[in-house]
């Protein structure tokens, strides 16, 4: 009987003008994101080259190790290759990184100068089944119960003996698979194309990160799936579960997720750059009082002046970088309390377990932040020795002897590569999200068991 009823329910869903539309729908929106961002990574990655060296081809041009210190160079982050499966925060960590040892480090403009892509969200797979197969799982499952209660079916099927139990789980089984296999057909065609129109290739972690990405999926749909199944057992008309189910996903995908980093943010009470602006130029300002008043003294030497000048500016950098930790702590509790706070909704939870495993997350993004601090660090550290080496070479030649060469050598700069975390770190760092997609399936399934086994088909 289980079987009866989800072929029933599998004829009862592909034989359906709507689903002919939903399909065409969601299959055309997967596969055209996914080749147009596997495009995207592929410019992304040609522009990373010839930047990297160009970068090191300036380098090359600089006459001293003086120069080197004092301009700095240039560096970014490699593009993801799961970025068509989801594009997460790689707008703002595909960002430039400039380094210098006299200065701090400051993130240059992003690599997707056009306004226009921010102002539209991007369709990648992350988005498409967040948004999209969300939505289509509930206009799939608004009916399935008191539809079937209209039409007069469930009646019959109660009438003849057939469990309630069985009827649930049938119908939730045939509507799943008429919605879940016409998914994997889209992406494997968009992935396929993807592979044959541009030149993406995965490594064995991106392989295993993109099959958990797809699994994740899958969890995520049957949630949706499932709460439009408990949705039809509150209701006794098709007209009002519809209502019902559109408020219920406007309320889950786009409110909660939107609103709750604006309530964060106001909670968390983050200074303003301007405001932070305003402290480093009080810093310095009261820096720099202090040095005049002690250069007053007119039997300071030129070495204890200069001493001076370099006690100064350590101390302003010592300042600057205490005021900017600070402001990064605070930084970090938002987004801490942004991240408990919308987990309530599952669309956040798929969110950010999405961009965790597709290295594009939070935890990524971090990770990337901490990494260019040491790096800057050792950036510091290699300049200052090279120009100490220098200093002491020219301090042992003449003039003659030093132009025309090399200062300095430019293999010997520590290299920008940020590891990232491994796949087994990444979904470490999704369980949460994960468990709570699986809590919210097995919440949904009990109520709407509950709910149709005093389901009154004659009201």
């Amino acid at each position: 009987m289980l079987f009866l009823i989800i072929a029933k329910e599998i004829r009862h869903n592909i034989l359906t003008l709507r689903f002919a539309v939903i399909y065409c729908l969601f299959f055309l929106l997967t596969v055209i994101s996914m080749v147009t961002l596997s495009a995207n990574y592929q410019s992304q990655w040609e522009n990373y080259v010839r930047s990297r060296a160009a970068e090191r081809e300036s380098l090359r041009t600089m006459e001293s190790a003086s120069d080197l210190r004092f301009q700095g160079t240039m560096v970014q982050k490699e593009p993801s290759k799961l970025t068509p499966f989801s594009l997460g925060l790689d707008k703002e960590m595909s960002r430039s990184v400039f380094v210098s040892a006299r200065g701090g480090v400051e993130v240059g403009a992003s690599q997707y100068p056009n306004p226009i892509s921010a102002l539209f969200a991007t369709p990648d797979m992350g988005y498409v089944v967040n948004v999209v197969i969300s939505l289509l799982a509930l206009l799939l499952t608004f009916d399935a119960i008191c539809g079937e209660k209209e039409e007069g079916t469930l009646r019959l099927m109660l009438a003849n003996s057939v469990p309630r139990d069985i009827i649930l789980v049938g119908k939730w089984l045939g509507g799943y698979i008429a919605l879940v296999v016409p998914f994997l057909i889209a992406v494997a065609a968009g992935f396929l194309l993807s592979l044959f129109f541009t030149d993406l290739s995965l490594d064995a972690d991106a392989w295993m990160r993109a099959g958990s990405l797809l699994l994740l999926s899958l969890l995520y749909i049957s949630v949706f799936f499932t709460l439009g199944v408990l949705i039809s057992t509150f209701n006794h008309r098709s007209s009002t579960a519809l209502m019902a189910s559109l408020f219920v996903w406007v309320f889950i995908v786009l409110t909660i997720p939107n609103v709750v980093p604006i309530l964060a943010r106001q909670i968390a009470g983050i200074p303003s750059l301007g405001e932070l602006d305003g402290r480093r130029a009080a810093v310095e300002n009261e820096q720099w009082r202090q040095m005049r008043q002690r250069m007053r003294d007119e039997s300071i030497s030129d070495e204890e002046r200069r001493s001076m000048f370099r006690e100064s500016r350590e101390n302003v950098a010592r300042e600057w970088e205490r005021i900017q930790d600070e402001y990064e702590n605070k930084i970090d509790k938002q987004i801490d309390l942004a991240q408990v706070l919308s987990r309530i909704s599952p669309s956040a939870s798929y969110v950010y377990a999405a961009t965790n495993l597709a290295g594009t997350g939070v935890t990524e993004f971090r990770n990337l932040s901490d990494y260019a601090k040491e790096y800057h660090r050792q950036f510091g550290d290699v300049a200052s020795d090279m120009y100490r080496q220098e200093r002491s070479r020219r301090s042992e030649r003449t003039v003659e002897q030093t132009v025309g060469q090399e200062t300095f050598d430019v293999d010997a700069l520590p290299e920008f590569k940020p590891g990232g975390d491994s796949f087994a770190r990444s979904l470490q760092s999704s369980m949460l999200d994960i468990c709570l997609l699986g809590v919210f399936n097995i919440v949904f399934v009990l109520v709407s068991y509950v709910r149709f086994m005093r389901y009154d088909v004659c009201q």
